[in-house]
């Protein structure tokens, strides 16, 4: 995977921070390119790590502490680089009690009824977004893939099943026919427990019979295409089961 050239992205404007959820930051994000995980700070992380590790911790003191981490962290883009920072702010999210609640959340037009899948934007990540989501028992977030950002999915309420998948090859955006892609986590998530996408991961999950609730730190590390959401249409069966595979094609949606 290739790192990212030195870009500066401005977002003072609405911006697409998850599939079908827009929200308004005055802030800015610096991806920077070409940072060796031999250039960074491995005491921080380790230091922020270990200081959440014994107690619970506030919304506001995982702020405190993921910020500064996640800002050393961002700039490596490669696929040990994202592993790092994804596992790094999933460490600081194990302890997180009374996550605050939005004051909105917006239909993201996926379930069957308005109200069964929602999100809404907690404000104070930098350089992540934290969107709070919530589901209604049965519904779904569709399979797509995270073309330009990273996301750590964290549980807070019930239970959801997710699937996290990889491509075989290299998506073809354009490609009408059908492709395979590889299912590499099939995971239940709970209050407490993480689940990582990074770049170019596919992802889609189902809440359980009580419904759920959880966040979603997404972290924007390439520009956004101009083309919508690619969303997956993904076949029950494998083809193989024993390695994962699944046939695939593309379901775009407005």
């Amino acid at each position: 995977m290739k790192q990212n050239s030195n870009t500066e992205l401005p977002i003072d404007e609405e911006v697409e921070v998850s599939p079908g959820f827009i929200v308004e930051r005055r802030s800015f994000m610096a991806v920077f390119g070409g940072m060796s995980l031999a250039m960074l700070s491995g005491t921080i992380a380790k230091a922020a790590i270990e200081e959440s590790s014994d107690k619970n911790i506030s919304f506001d003191q995982f702020l405190a502490q993921a910020n500064p981490l996640a800002q050393k962290l961002v700039g490596d883009t490669s696929i040990s680089g994202q592993e790092l920072y994804l596992r790094s702010i999933a460490a600081l999210t194990s302890k997180l009690h009374n996550i605050p609640v939005p004051t909105k959340f917006n239909n993201t037009g996926q379930g069957k009824k308005a109200e069964d899948y929602k999100i809404g934007f907690v404000p104070g990540g930098d350089p992540f977004t934290v969107l709070h989501w919530r589901l209604e028992p049965g519904a779904i977030c569709t399979p797509h893939v995270h073309e330009y950002g990273n996301v750590v999915s964290v549980g807070i309420e019930g239970a959801v099943r997710i699937s996290n998948y990889v491509s075989t090859d290299k998506f073809d955006y354009e490609k009408n026919e059908t492709f395979q892609i590889k299912k590499t986590v099939d995971q239940l998530l709970t209050a407490g427990s993480a689940n990582l996408v990074p770049l170019n991961m596919i992802h889609g999950f189902q809440a359980g019979p009580d419904g759920a609730r959880g966040l979603d730190i997404t972290t924007r590390l390439l520009p956004k295409p101009e083309r919508s959401t690619p969303y997956l249409s993904i076949a029950n069966k494998a083809t193989d089961e024993f390695t994962g595979i699944y046939d695939a094609s593309w379901a775009y949606k407005s």
